[in-house]
């Protein structure tokens, strides 16, 4: 087997396997949810409704073969994204590097528009499931979209000899320092979003930046504890990169929360009270 091939085989089985983890995909929702602005006082009835469904789309990947590649992008794989210029149109991607490959490396930013558009229909519909499924997804799209990870070639550590690095830091690390994470969290930047492709591409370009110092902190927390797999390591993992996983979860949630209420101003603000 090719080893182009081996690693885009590893790219979909691992992005198959991770998410930011239950506990993180749940406190994006329920905080962004929390956090909406008053004029939206009526849509936090369901918020433990969308807390709940927040993983949903991981545990569809089980049964769904196209979710997996919903939630990332190796944006950094493409020449054009490194060299500033990125292209945003999935069909003028895809005539350069072809359908497949587009697949390959990820189809976050698109399934996250879908998804957004879904809602704004949703809500004009005034139809409930509708508005609680596709919220539900959003926010796991969102929260998939500022985890660096989700948005990086080396994605599992696996090019600088740092394996496992992904559930390291978002499964085990933000599991541990969850508490923490919800403290930092205590106010949303809630506000229309004129362009919301332009939006998600912009937040997904700036998870990408910090990749490195996750990358170097893993390092560093391994030489020093001895091992990854021990209390130490997430301590030190914690401590190098507490200021850019707390920043990370804000800013998903004010994303998110932002994207819920564009959606709902988009469908003409219809009545909350009267969505059955």
């Amino acid at each position: 087997m090719k080893l182009k091939s081996f690693v885009l085989i590893v790219v979909a089985f691992t992005n198959f396997v991770f998410g930011w983890g239950d506990q993180g995909h749940k406190l994006i929702n329920n905080k962004a949810v929390a956090l909406l602005p008053a004029e939206m006082q009526s849509f936090i009835k369901w918020k433990d409704y969308i807390t709940l469904h927040s993983v949903d789309p991981d545990n569809r990947k089980k049964d769904d073969k196209t979710e997996a590649p919903k939630h990332f992008i190796d944006i950094d794989f493409y020449k054009e994204f490194i060299n500033g210029k990125m292209i945003e149109d999935k069909k003028e991607l895809a005539a350069v590097y072809g359908d497949s490959m587009v697949t390959k490396q990820g189809l976050l930013p698109w399934a996250t528009l879908d998804t957004y558009n879904k809602l704004i229909q949703a809500f004009k519909d005034k139809n409930k499931d509708k508005v609680l499924l596709y919220t539900s997804d959003l926010g796991h799209y969102v929260g998939d979209g500022h985890q660096p990870m989700h948005t990086m070639l080396n994605y599992n550590g696996q090019l600088t000899n740092q394996k496992g690095l992904h559930a390291r830091y978002e499964i085990k690390m933000v599991d541990k320092y969850i508490q923490d994470i919800e403290a930092s969290i205590t106010k949303a930047n809630v506000k229309k979003v004129d362009a919301p492709f332009q939006f998600i591409f912009d937040y997904i370009a700036d998870a990408n930046s910090v990749q490195s110092v996750l990358l170097d902190a893993d390092k560093i927390a391994d030489k020093i504890a001895g091992s990854t797999d021990n209390d130490e390591y997430l301590r030190l993992m914690w401590f190098k990169t507490k200021y850019v996983t707390e920043i990370q979860f804000n800013t998903a949630v004010s994303a998110f929360a932002s994207l819920i209420y564009t959606a709902w101003i988009e469908a003409g603000k219809p009545d909350l009270n009267q969505i059955q």
